[in-house]
């Protein structure tokens, strides 16, 4: 087993344990964000443009301050479309697109309770980066994918720190079952391991075959992050 394979194995196992406490004795949160991410470092100088993507967290609170929980976050940091015409056919469409891929393990110190909560987060996970092409037919009546294919992947682990702000609409309301709902506005700095990806220009048709150009980098991002926490 490499040492990539080892890193994932450490850091699920955790995930596994936290799963099988009984987490539900405790106050619950749920979360969804609308996720901008900054590419920063040797990241930042292969990948130019800002992605965009959307995160997910599922938490509990066994002590007054303290949340702890797991959660997914995926960005989209590169698109390219190209037309293709083939004799006697239809007009297609090849787009390729570059993935980040997130699973991680966080804890978060919310030391206020009242309409607003500032709060700090840490972070420790996994990074997955793929590139995935599709071929689209753009016929009139017969619209959609004719093929799909990851080209090229790698993972890493990352660590993150970073802030924010809950800002409360609604209580929680235990005896009506109604949940509290949060507006949630975040900054995470995000440290990436390395690890080999495709960039937009990545991919390279030659004589009618893909030619691959991976670059080998940090992984590390800034995020800014809106979204909507549940409570009950």
């Amino acid at each position: 087993m490499n040492a990539r394979k080892l890193r994932a194995a450490a850091l699920v196992a955790p995930i596994v344990l936290f799963l099988a406490t009984d987490a539900f004795a405790w106050e619950q949160e749920a979360g969804l964000r609308v996720r901008v991410g900054d590419p920063t470092g040797e990241f930042g100088q292969w990948v130019t443009d800002p992605g965009v993507g959307l995160g997910a967290h599922y938490g509990v609170r066994p002590l007054s301050p303290l949340t702890i929980g797991l959660g997914l976050d995926f960005l989209i940091y590169g698109q390219e479309k190209t037309r293709l015409s083939l004799p006697l056919v239809d007009d297609f469409d090849l787009t390729t697109e570059n993935y980040l891929g997130s699973g991680f393990l966080f804890a978060q110190v919310r030391p206020l309770s009242g309409p607003v909560q500032p709060y700090a987060e840490g972070r420790l996970g996994m990074n997955y980066l793929w590139t995935e092409s599709k071929l689209e037919d753009r016929g009139f009546f017969d619209d959609g994918d004719i093929a799909r294919k990851t080209n090229y992947d790698d993972a890493t682990a990352f660590w993150g720190v970073g802030g924010g702000l809950l800002i409360r609409v609604r209580e929680c309301a235990p005896e009506d079952c109604s949940p509290g709902v949060l507006i949630d506005l975040k900054v995470l700095r995000q440290q990436g391991g390395e690890a080999k990806y495709l960039t937009e220009d990545g991919v390279e048709i030659v004589d009618g075959a893909p030619v691959f150009h991976p670059v080998e980098s940090e992984t590390d991002v800034t995020t800014y992050e809106v979204g909507v926490v549940l409570t009950f």
